[in-house]
Parts: C-alpha cells; sequence; structure tokens
C-alpha cells in the first residue's frame, strides 16, 4: 500500500438572500448574502479543524440573467458610475464573466479577478487556476519534502499530475509565473 486517504466531511447548512433596490428606471442593485446557518455548539472548545469542516470556505457565487445584463463595477459605463461607487462587497470580487462583451454572466469570488477572467497567457498549462495563484502555490509544492510529496502523488490523479507538472517547469516558465506586465487604457476607452 503507497498511503492511505482519510477524507472527512460534516454537513454544512447555507442560506441565500437576496434583495433588489432600484437604482432608476429599469436598473437595480442586487444584493446578495451567502450566509452559514450551520449549528456549532462548544464553538470557544472547538479546534479550528473541526470548525472548518463546517463553513463556506472559498465560496463563488455564478449568476446569470435572461433579458437584462449586468454592470462591471471596475469599468461602469458613465450612467451608472455612481451606484456602482456605492456598492460594498465583503469578502467578494464580483466580475463580469463569460465572452468578453457579455454582460449575462457575473461571478463572484473570494479571490481578486478581471472581468472576464481567462487563463493567463504566462501560465504553462492547467496548474491551479491559471491566475495568480499559481505561482505562490507551485513555490509551495517545490518547498515540499520528498515525503509530503509522495502523500500528495497518492492522492489522485490531478494531484499526480500537479506534482510532475509542477517539477517539470523551467527556469523561463517559473520567472513568466512570476507575473506580466499589461498595458493599460485609460477610463471610458
Amino acid at each position: 500500500m503507497v498511503g492511505v486517504l482519510a477524507r472527512e466531511q460534516q454537513t454544512v447548512e447555507g442560506e441565500i438572500e437576496t434583495t433588489t433596490a432600484a437604482v432608476s428606471e429599469g436598473s437595480f442593485r442586487l444584493t446578495l448574502r451567502v450566509l452559514n446557518r450551520t449549528p456549532l455548539d462548544n464553538a470557544a472548545q472547538t479546534s479550528r479543524d473541526d470548525v472548518l469542516l463546517r463553513t463556506l470556505v472559498s465560496t463563488h457565487v455564478l449568476l446569470g440573467v435572461h433579458g437584462g445584463g449586468f454592470v462591471s463595477l471596475l469599468e461602469p459605463p458613465e450612467q451608472y458610475r455612481e451606484a456602482a461607487a456605492t456598492c460594498r462587497n465583503v469578502g467578494v470580487w464580483p466580475v463580469l464573466a463569460g465572452e468578453p462583451g457579455s454582460t449575462d454572466t457575473i461571478l463572484s469570488s473570494p479571490i481578486i479577478l478581471y472581468d472576464y477572467p481567462q487563463v493567463a497567457p504566462e501560465s504553462p498549462g492547467n496548474l491551479f487556476d491559471g491566475g495568480e495563484i499559481d505561482e505562490i502555490l507551485t513555490l509551495r509544492i517545490l518547498t515540499m519534502t520528498d515525503e509530503e510529496k509522495k502523500d500528495m502523488a497518492a492522492v489522485d490523479g490531478r494531484a499526480r499530475e500537479l506534482l510532475a507538472r509542477t517539477e517539470a517547469l523551467g527556469g523561463e516558465e517559473m520567472s513568466r509565473l512570476h507575473g506580466a506586465m499589461r498595458p493599460s487604457r485609460p477610463l471610458g476607452e
């Protein structure tokens, strides 16, 4: 036997609350709250690991609309700038998603993204999320001990694939993960 993987999960009870408020004729502000309603007895005496089994860590929300559209909070059209500036996002970063130019889908993520996120061109393949997090997770894998790498490889095929791809990265590929300068454009273009 190469290794044993023990996974544990607990029941998580969540609730989504949505409200809308008119901003202008035909425009509305949507408020969405994801709430963890999981009971936790003796919270003060519960270990962090046990609490994490009952959390909504890294929750992503994907919303779609038919017959309407969402407004970019990063680059809102002029008529929506004031309303967009009053939006409050706690622990999430909502961006337009899908084909560039479309407004029917929004992704609300706990990591910072731009509108229409996509795999970064400097990413050497499907490592993690194809974004800025690739570098730090790659470096973390490279600092693992041989025993930790052996344990990782025993998890499943995807974990083995990530390990092999990460260990095969050359110096130039690692440098490209460090970031890229992209041209910026003035607001309104």
